[in-house]
């Protein structure tokens, strides 16, 4: 009778230290994993109670919030996301980094105390010129808000200095394009730029913007996200040679490691409904 007592004493005891697997514990909390070694990364912009393109409410945000953490997503910051990309460092399984365009105010009166309700971090790429001068319709986020928010968990990289906006390509502006990715029709010289100029006006962008973000924010890694989505190689080598080491596009897809462009999915449109943006999720995740 002792030897069956100490028999079962030995079973319970086996149960209780043998090791879980992720699958398990991810079942008993009813957090099923969608994917694994991957990282999803949702792309906004504004947010505004008058929706437009790429203007979101603050209730269609917060409901996107909620869907993620009620659906088994961890949302990670973009240095873990760098970490990830680069030497392939663990990510917990749904991993999801939330990443926001353009540097408008709307990120701190919306997004960050939904962020904070849900213990989220997010990542903004600002363009430097608008915080600096707003000169703005929209108003931008200052380097003092900025630097509130790093201390609270929150992280700012490049949208460029001065480069987000689209200009004529030729004399009569039949042609237009994104500045970062081509070279542009000089008025005053009535020519196009030369490919001197061109690398000269992208360099000098990257190493300014570059500068302003270690000089305020005092950044220790850096990343871009290129105005429009648009770039070309000679562009990302000028950001390169700034310091730069991730690039992101706007191009729907996971993220796996070994990559230094980072696809990313477009959450901040009001076309997204609640069922819309988990279909969105599950289909790439």
């Amino acid at each position: 009778m002792r030897v069956k007592v100490i028999a079962a004493l030995l079973v319970i005891a086996i149960a209780i230290t043998w090791p879980v697997s992720h699958y398990q514990l991810n079942a008993a909390n009813n957090k099923p994993v969608h994917y694994k070694n991957k990282v999803i990364v949702l792309m906004y912009h504004h947010i505004d109670g008058k929706e437009s393109e790429a203007t979101i409410s603050p209730g269609r945000f917060g409901t996107q919030m909620k869907l993620l953490k009620e659906n088994g997503y961890h949302v990670i910051s973009t240095e873990q996301l760098a970490d990830f990309m680069k030497h392939k460092a663990k990510v917990p399984d749904n991993a999801v980094v939330i990443t926001f365009d353009d540097g408008y105010e709307s990120f701190d009166q919306y997004a960050v105390p939904i962020l904070k309700k849900y213990n989220f971090t997010a990542t903004h790429f600002i363009i430097g010129s608008s915080s600096d001068k707003q000169n703005v319709q929209t108003k931008h986020l200052t380097w003092d808000t900025m630097r509130r928010l790093k201390a609270e968990g929150f992280s700012f990289y490049s949208h460029t200095y001065h480069q987000h906006d689209y200009a004529s390509l030729d004399k009569k502006s039949h042609k237009t394009g994104p500045m970062l990715a081509s070279p542009i029709y000089l008025k005053d010289k009535g020519r196009v730029e030369t490919k001197k100029e061109y690398l000269a006006r992208v360099g000098a962008d990257a190493r300014l913007m570059e500068k302003r973000l270690k000089t305020e924010l005092h950044n220790t890694y850096q990343m871009i996200a290129f105005p429009y989505g648009v770039f070309n190689r000679t562009a990302k080598q000028l950001e390169k040679e700034a310091g730069v080491t991730l690039f992101f596009t706007t191009q729907p897809g996971i993220n796996k490691p070994g990559s230094d462009e980072v696809l990313r999915l477009n959450a901040g449109t009001p076309t997204l409904t609640g069922s819309k943006f988990l279909r969105m999720m599950k289909r790439y995740g």
